[in-house]
């Protein structure tokens, strides 16, 4: 209850005077983060200069690299938050632990130290006397980005480990009107002091923010620490992807598949993304490769196909040092990669950028090895990114950042999809996103499918009564409709709110489809230009597979075996499979992604993986874990 109260109050100071829509923080235990201690208690092998990590090693936002990172389980590693940073994730310090529960429970209004990240021990007693006046350590640092404003003097700290073993503060960033919100601002920072040459040094950056919830927020991005250094040491022979792929399929991260069949050519869109230069002064020639990885599902058969799309190509234009370049990519996959008998297509994008990262300057490149080496560039070359063909529409990309929503009695609030068939379909299920925000009550909503937002009654085409079903870690919940509701063009899809209550719906950050959200809280509808991001809402057409988590319905007590099996890349689990894990018989963990499909949940497995796993679920509350064979392909 302390939580409940303490949480309450703090929504009710993030209220408006005038009811309208608003974004609002996703509440304790929602965000991405790795659920465990925040830090290692094993034995940590000491590092040596250089240093570097820009949060871009993986495409899998779990939490930043254990080997460089101590402590590294609290701040939130993602690619939505920061604002074109200088390579692509970055991580985020707010107010909730490494468990995605508030430093204080208890007031609201608290602030104090909250999350932190700490460097593994590095050996600073190597460097050579001579250099030691040549050892700094930057990063970038933006306030607020996509999230929460930090309040005025909240602060952003580093911090030096001497040879005491005490921690020294060396800087601290404070929020003012200066700093643009949009922009990352670089820090250099001398290590100075024989106190600090010694083979456990470590340095510590910490944010002091409102300790009550993921409030206060600072991206941190690209840190790098070394000899052979400068005060105006700023510029990196790197060329860097900033930004993910939009979408493939122009306004959609996935489309029934049935309707982009009807008009598959005019359903796909070259996708784009950012780049960015690092170096001062340089102009970079580049060329790039993509391929699609094409994933058909038929039944119970699944079949995998890559497909090169572009090789050395080259884009007609070069990064300009310390700007930002939108490319929009040559080529897609045909109309032909896409089997019109297939239930499901799962696509995975893949960008990779070929510049003079990592080349000796004997070959014309830049890379100083005796300065950088053994730091490789290119690990911020390359991006995947994932879009479907299954039974939904879905404007995000899976992932939330925030919520958004509205908390007055008798209020309004739809969201605009645009219908790419051109033949009528029956619309059967929604899935929403609701996060849990630790406020166990009862709420039901009033579901609407609306043709348009006039008061005319023929404008509304069904309405049922929902239960609200919270969940976390971007869980989505299935909602069945009791009637099946034709479609023949754009529709609105949205609920009416009975009580004064808040109740946001995940909202995708690094996606922004605000100008398709419209609410009423006083007889008119207003389109929305506040918020952006997109409303994790998914109208589904067609058979509507199984429930999400506890939607009332009964479900079938048979379960289906996890196939294919054996398989190379894919698997495919129940519907409504919840808390899934994937380890080797050595125990390691496997990463993966989880593509929700109508009548099935797919993972796929990132890691190498050759070999048995196990793969653990929850399924209608009872763990289960089968056995499956993965082979290289």
């Amino acid at each position: 209850m302390k939580i409940l109260a303490s949480y309450l109050l703090t929504l009710s100071l993030l209220t408006p005077a005038a009811a309208q829509l608003v974004e609002f923080p996703i509440a304790p235990g929602n965000l991405s983060r790795h659920h465990s201690s925040s830090a290692r208690i094993q034995d940590i092998t000491p590092l040596h200069l250089p240093f570097w990590d820009d949060f871009s090693y993986t495409d899998t936002l779990t939490y930043p690299n254990q080997i460089l990172w101590q402590f590294g389980n609290s701040v939130f590693l993602n690619n939505g938050i920061g604002i074109n940073p200088p390579s692509k994730n970055v991580v985020t310090f707010d107010g909730v632990d490494s468990l995605g529960k508030p430093y204080n429970v208890n007031d609201a209004l608290a602030k104090g130290l909250a999350d932190k990240l700490v460097s593994a021990p590095i050996r600073l007693d190597l460097v050579d006397p001579s250099l030691r006046g040549t050892v700094y350590l930057s990063f970038f640092y933006q306030v607020q980005g996509r999230g929460e404003p930090p309040d005025p003097g909240d602060q952003l700290i580093l911090s030096f480990r001497n040879s005491s073993n005490l921690w020294e503060t060396i800087q601290t960033l404070e929020n003012n009107t200066s700093l643009d919100p949009t922009v990352f601002y670089q820090v250099v920072v001398p290590v100075n002091g024989d106190q600090f040459y010694h083979n456990n040094f470590q340095f510590k950056i910490q944010n002091f923010a409102r300790l009550s919830g993921p409030y206060d927020s600072w991206n941190v991005d690209y840190v790098y620490l070394n000899s052979g250094r400068f005060p105006t040491d700023t510029s990196y022979p790197d060329r860097t992807v900033s930004t993910p792929l939009n979408s493939l399929f122009a306004d959609y991260f996935a489309i029934p598949i049935d309707h982009f069949m009807l008009n598959p050519a005019g359903n796909l869109k070259k996708p784009s993304l950012t780049l960015f230069n690092m170096r001062s002064g340089n102009l970079q020639p580049f060329d790039y490769t993509t391929e699609a990885r094409i994933t058909t599902k038929i039944g119970k058969q699944v079949t995998t196909t890559k497909i090169p799309l572009d090789a050395a190509q080259d884009p007609g234009t070069i990064l300009i040092g310390l700007q930002f370049l939108n490319l929009t990519l040559n080529s897609i996959p045909a109309v032909n990669a896409f089997d019109p008998k297939a239930d499901s297509i799962g696509i995975r994008f893949k960008y990779g950028m070929s510049t003079k990262d990592n080349v000796l300057p004997s070959n014309n490149g830049d890379y100083d090895v005796a300065k950088y080496s053994p730091i490789d560039f290119r690990y911020n070359d390359s991006i995947r990114t994932k879009y479907v063909l299954s039974t939904y529409y879905a404007y995000d990309d899976g992932s939330a950042e925030y919520g958004a929503g509205l908390n007055q009695a008798g209020s309004y609030l739809s969201t605009l999809f645009l219908f790419k068939s051109s033949k009528p379909d029956t619309l059967t299920y929604v899935d929403i996103y609701f996060p849990d925000f630790g406020i166990n009550t009862v709420q039901s909503l009033q579901l609407e499918v609306r043709s348009n937002l006039s008061d005319a009654a023929s404008s509304i085409l069904y309405t049922q009564t929902i239960q609200v079903t919270r969940t976390t870690q971007n869980k989505f919940t299935r909602y069945k409709f009791d009637i099946p509701v034709l479609i023949k063009s754009d529709f609105y899809l949205g609920w009416k709110q009975p009580v004064t209550v808040s109740l946001p719906v995940g909202l995708d950050k690094n996606t922004d489809n605000g100008d398709k959200i419209y609410y009423n809280t006083n007889g008119v509808w207003v389109k929305n230009v506040n918020v952006k991001g997109s409303m994790m809402i998914r109208p589904g057409f067609g058979r509507p597979g199984g429930n999400g988590p506890v939607t009332g319905i009964d479900e079938e007590s048979k379960v289906t075996p996890i196939y294919p099996n054996p398989t190379s890349r894919y698997c495919y689990l129940p519907a409504e499979a919840l808390d899934i894990s994937v380890i080797d018989i050595t125990g390691r963990r496997i990463d993966f992604e989880v593509l929700q499909q109508s009548d099935s949940m797919a993972i796929e497995f990132l890691s190498h993986v050759n070999g048995l796993v196990v793969v653990r679920y929850s399924l209608r509350g009872q763990y289960r874990a089968e056995k499956i064979m993965v082979r290289e392909e």
